[in-house]
């Protein structure tokens, strides 16, 4: 597989070409074929993902499948197409899904965190302006009670922040995937020519 950037307006595109010898290896990969000294291959589709892990994804993309002749249909076309558009449309739910139910625990342990960073905050306050002595004083306001206070609040900020970020990368990925121009083509060996669907 190889990803080729070409210029474009205002953008950089992006040309992956993945070669399958059936269609189905989309998604299923391929078998050892160890006489052959060939290893497992994985899935179409975890290559694509793979490479375009690595390119950015704001510039447009062209999927290449490149298939043996005896395989490259007008139907295979279609059918490729409308597989990896419902792979990309139920991913991509998924994706939100996940953030919708980050977004929601973040927020109902945001309130569990205001109230412990007040109490402990609170108790700081308290301890520093009593009459203990000064290291009592020290080490409850100034530093335990600070601590427990702020460690409070982190899990809510870290999630409401944080732990979205695989799932926004991953519904922005399957979204550049189902919005790219997919395009087959027959190989034979190392050559390719060529194929589109008559319309």
């Amino acid at each position: 597989m190889s990803s080729v950037p070409t210029p474009r307006r205002g953008a950089h595109a992006h040309e992956v070409t993945i070669e399958l010898a059936d269609p189905d290896e989309l998604f299923n990969g391929r078998p050892a074929q160890v006489a052959q000294g060939t290893p497992v291959a994985e899935p179409g589709i975890e290559r694509l993902r793979n490479e375009l892990s690595a390119v950015s994804l704001r510039g447009r993309l062209t999927l290449v499948v490149a298939l043996p002749k005896t395989k490259a249909s007008p139907a295979v076309e279609r059918g490729l197409k409308t597989a990896i558009a419902r792979y990309c449309e139920s991913g991509a739910r998924r994706a939100e899904n996940e953030l919708k139910a980050i977004r929601r625990d973040g927020l109902q342990t945001l309130l569990f965190g205001a109230v412990v960073l007040a109490a402990f905050l609170g108790l700081s306050e308290l301890v520093l302006n009593s009459g203990a002595p000064k290291g009592i004083r020290d080490f409850f306001g100034n530093g335990l009670f600070l601590v427990a206070a702020w460690v409070g609040m982190w899990y809510p900020l870290d999630t409401l922040v944080y732990s979205g970020r695989p799932h926004r990368l991953e519904r922005t990925m399957l979204r550049a995937i189902g919005d790219a121009e997919i395009v087959v083509r027959t190989s034979d060996g190392g050559g390719a020519a060529d194929y589109s669907s008559p319309t």
